[in-house]
């Protein structure tokens, strides 16, 4: 823009009026928006629930009895009746293992044996004990102790070993221990139980419902 101005003592010069340098406003930073991050709407899948220990020890008897089982039919003298002991051992340490008691072997020994005195009248008076002597008998004889052994044998260990667990799983439930197990106490469950086991003919005792 040009403008006159008066001078003194001569024509009025054109003025160049100069114009204020606009600076260029800032470019103006256009933020992409945030992408808050994709939830996938994915539910967590729940752990299955623990089973109840009833049902950890019906199926630790249920194993132990088939293996007490399978421990009737081994052929040499003596052997079988180790492994039988074996089994039984070990059915009462996984059972004290599952309600966190202290095993003690000395006292699960003791506890066998007693606890076999209580059912040795009524298996004798079955026939039962009588034809276990008569394959003692016959186990050097081919084939018929064989046969023998399996007619009979299997049957008593596993309504043993299912009467055994029976009772120690009541007793470990209850609050009780080793030191306070009483087989004075229990026989006559253990009888029941043993009978019980008997009377299912070709059938697994353990597969039952645990009910005590």
């Amino acid at each position: 823009m040009v403008s006159e101005k008066d001078t003194p003592g001569g024509k009025a010069k054109p003025e160049t009026a100069v114009a204020p340098v606009s600076t260029p406003a800032p470019e103006a930073v256009t933020a992409a928006p945030e992408t808050a991050p994709h939830s996938a709407n994915t539910s967590e899948t729940a752990p299955a629930a623990p089973a109840s220990s009833e049902a950890q020890a019906a199926e630790i008897i249920r194993k132990h009895v088939l293996l007490s089982a399978a421990a009737g039919v081994i052929p040499l003298n003596f052997v079988d009746t180790a492994a039988l002991a074996v089994v039984q051992l070990r059915l009462l340490k996984e059972l004290s293992e599952l309600h966190g008691v202290d095993f003690r072997g000395d006292i699960g020994r003791s506890a066998v044996g007693t606890l076999f005195a209580t059912v040795a009248p009524t298996a004798l008076a079955g026939g039962l004990l009588g034809s276990m002597a008569f394959n003692m008998a016959l186990r050097s004889v081919p084939v018929i102790g064989t046969v023998t052994r399996l007619a009979t044998q299997p049957a008593f260990n596993s309504a043993f070993t299912y009467a055994l667990g029976k009772v120690f799983q009541q007793h470990f439930a209850s609050g009780g221990t080793f030191l306070t197990f009483q087989p004075e106490k229990v026989k006559t469950y253990f009888r029941e139980k043993f009978e019980e086991a008997r009377r299912r003919k070709g059938t697994a005792p353990e597969a039952a419902p645990a009910a005590a």
